[in-house]
């Protein structure tokens, strides 16, 4: 598989042809979703709010998968810039293996307190009923959720960021083809309901998985090296793979549980608000998964760079990467603002209240597009030379002040007070992460940050 010079050449082209399937990869993860849900959404409002409930458990194992993720990440991405391909292996394997223990434990303690879990947002029997068919299943799946991105975020560290979206966008046309099927019962199949959509999506990421397994086998590439059959646990180099990826995932844990919390205020006004929520999150996460993908790329360019001690490259890296996440912010803050109505009519289209508060909610997110890319892409670039707290502790922070902003909102502009306060926390992250990616900029330029592959002897 043909992997990109990330070293040499221009910037902004290589930048572009590297980052467009990663960005692509986000936006099918994100796919995954909005297909789950535009389909549930035809079986009725109860099934949209069950989806959401385990949707939110999705993502906090999304968010503990970071810890793998990330940090294999950022230790493959220097050892490679470095030319250390024996310990970029290495990292890979350790990588791997956490990651799928962690999918293991995840998906059992998801099984263990599946009752508790749905009884949390103390919704009508009917809703409750259909949380549980849908959680078992993806429960059971949980183990491929952890492992496929990291298997991605390997080959994104190399520089094959085609593969990853490849085989993802396969898994997603599975998708999209078995939720139909499944959910209805078309042809030979039964109708499942809301079992069929959780099917559908555990069988496509099997799929993922054969196919990265497959490559694997068969290519003379870093992983097939890296003998993914055989733990190599180094003490060390897991200590500092969690040290890296752990800010970023108790980060993202604390806004998951946060948004948790919050839609639990939100579904104290009721069914339609919380459908409301999970519809448009998804909607809304086209844009700061699309940048998601980007940082991806950004960190695996800067980390790269860094570890070659490239100094002058990692700053126009910066210059570049900023420039252009800009630009994905703006472009859907335009989308979200003058298209809501339509945007949500596709996802439940025959419930015109539901459609009128799902416009209220695009719009009040809309407008904080700009800074969520800023504070993506600067995340991303602090990612690369190895800090990952920084972001963390800023994302945190003002994540945890949603919930005094959003009770202070509620009572003058009720469940659209929640909204604001989660818009308008992203608009002080992004110019703080700004400030401060520019502020570590200066530090490198100065030679006063080191790789932190030099502290792994």
């Amino acid at each position: 598989m043909k992997q990109l010079d990330l070293l040499r050449g221009k910037i902004l082209p290589t930048m572009i042809r590297f980052g467009a399937p990663l960005m692509g990869t986000a936006f099918i993860q994100m796919a995954y979703n909005l297909t789950d849900i535009a389909w549930i959404g035809r079986i009725g409002t109860d099934a949209v709010a069950a989806a959401g409930q385990v949707g939110f458990l999705m993502w906090i194992g999304s968010s503990l998968a970071l810890i793998p993720r990330v940090g294999m990440s950022v230790l493959v991405a220097q050892y490679y810039g470095a030319g250390d391909r024996d310990r970029a292996q290495l990292s890979i394997n350790n990588g791997l293996w956490l990651s799928l223990l962690m999918g293991l434990a995840y998906g059992g303690l998801l099984l263990l307190f599946k009752d508790v879990l749905i009884q949390f947002y103390q919704l009508d029997a009917a809703v409750n009923r259909l949380t549980e068919q849908y959680l078992v299943i993806i429960a059971l799946g949980m183990p491929l959720f952890f492992i496929n991105p990291v298997l991605s975020g390997a080959y994104n560290s190399l520089g094959n960021s085609r593969l990853p979206f490849r085989v993802n966008t396969l898994g997603l046309l599975i998708n999209i083809i078995g939720d139909p099927f499944l959910i209805f019962g078309w042809g030979p199949f039964p109708a499942l309901g809301i079992q069929g959509a959780a099917i559908a999506t555990v069988f496509a990421q099997c799929i993922v998985f054969g196919c990265f397994a497959y490559v694997i086998a068969r290519s003379d590439d870093l992983l097939h090296h890296s003998r993914p059959l055989v733990f190599r646990p180094e003490a060390a180099m897991l200590k500092e793979m969690t040290r890296l990826g752990f800010p970023i995932s108790l980060q993202s844990n604390i806004h998951a549980l946060i948004s948790v919390l919050l839609n639990r205020s939100v579904a104290s006004y009721g069914a339609l608000p919380l459908a409301v929520a999970s519809v448009g999150s998804n909607i809304e996460s086209i844009s700061w998964m699309t940048t998601e993908g980007f940082a991806a790329a950004i960190t695996a360019f800067t980390g790269q760079n860094f570890g070659a001690h490239f100094f002058d490259r990692v700053k126009d890296i910066y210059k570049t990467s900023m420039k252009s996440v800009a630009m994905i912010g703006l472009l859907a803050t335009f989308i979200l603002l003058v298209f809501r109505y339509q945007l949500f009519q596709l996802f439940i289209p025959n419930d015109p209240q539901a459609i009128e508060l799902g416009a209220v909610y695009l719009f009040i997110f809309g407008l904080s597009q700009l800074f969520m890319s800023i504070e993506i892409g600067g995340s991303g670039f602090l990612n690369g030379i190895g800090d990952t707290r920084t972001p963390a502790l800023i994302n945190s922070i003002f994540n945890l002040l949603r919930i005094p902003l959003a009770m202070l909102l509620m009572g003058p502009m009720g469940v659209a007070g929640i909204w604001v306060a989660m818009s308008l926390s992203s608009v002080i992250k992004g110019i703080l992460i700004f400030i401060l990616s520019h502020y570590r900029l200066k530090h490198v330029m100065r030679r006063e940050i080191a790789p932190v592959i030099e502290e792994l002897v």
